[in-house]
């Protein structure tokens, strides 16, 4: 019995987290008169809601986003981690690629969004190239940091059991610097779904961040609403699989 209590224990502290400072302040100024172009209420969300999935309106414009966001997120992990890995392994390489990357990894994400669009007009490849940046140099960083941490007993210890380099980098290097791999993945992801939503705000004609900028110009302030919770809970439930796969990795 305590153990079923510990266990939801959790999911009951953010249920009521959500019902006391979120349901219950809407519920109270929704009936205190705030105008419904303001803040629509909860039923009205609910068949928002509704409509949208129904007409086939929201599941598209979610998978269109998810689309480019797995997309961009999968560019930035394969061209981040070598090259982290590499840089990690070399500190004469990190000394001569230092500045560039302390310049670069300042400039936000989406500080990139105008000159995105000189390059790539509204064409797919410039919401990519968005969520690339946003996630490479948050995780080229904790990998280069990861590899120089990893203890040089280990690679000798490897080195003279007869290990060549792929194996120490297979058997050593790679099982000590997946936890924090998976933490900089964690944090990467957040700021890449942050950064394709706030490109198609701008620049796209599809995909979620385009239907919440379309029912912002028509007033629509319920589908606005619908798209930030939809954002929202695939934000938690994407959290909630990092967390997942850091905890089997015993982080």
């Amino acid at each position: 019995m305590p153990r079923i209590r510990t266990r939801w224990q959790p999911f009951l502290i953010a249920v009521a987290g959500v019902l006391l400072f979120i349901i219950l302040p809407w519920i109270a100024a929704v009936r205190s008169g705030v105008r419904e172009v303001i803040l629509p209420s909860l039923p009205v969300i609910g068949e928002t809601a509704w409509d949208l999935t129904t007409s086939n309106v929201l599941l598209p414009a979610v998978l269109v986003s998810l689309g480019r966001l797995n997309l961009g997120f999968f560019l930035a992990i394969v061209s981040a981690i070598p090259i982290g890995i590499v840089l990690g392994r070399s500190p004469r390489l990190f000394i001569a690629a230092e500045p560039l990357i302390e310049s670069f990894r300042f400039v936000v994400p989406f500080a990139w969004i105008p000159l995105a669009i000189l390059w790539f007009g509204t064409h797919e490849a410039g919401k990519i190239f968005i969520v690339w940046y946003a996630g490479f140099f948050v995780m080229l960083l904790p990998t280069i940091f990861a590899v120089h941490a990893v203890s040089p007993d280990l690679i000798k210890a490897g080195r003279s059991l007869g290990a060549d380099d792929l194996t120490v980098f297979r058997k050593v290097i790679l099982p000590a610097i997946l936890p924090e791999l998976v933490v900089a993945m964690r944090v990467a992801f957040a700021l890449c779904w942050i950064s394709i939503l706030a490109a198609e705000l701008v620049a796209s004609r599809s995909g979620l961040g385009y239907m919440m900028a379309d029912a912002r110009e028509v007033l629509r302030t319920d589908i606005v609403l619908v798209g930030m919770i939809v954002i929202g809970l695939i934000g938690a439930f994407y959290n909630w699989l990092f967390g997942v796969l850091s905890k089997r990795l015993g982080h």
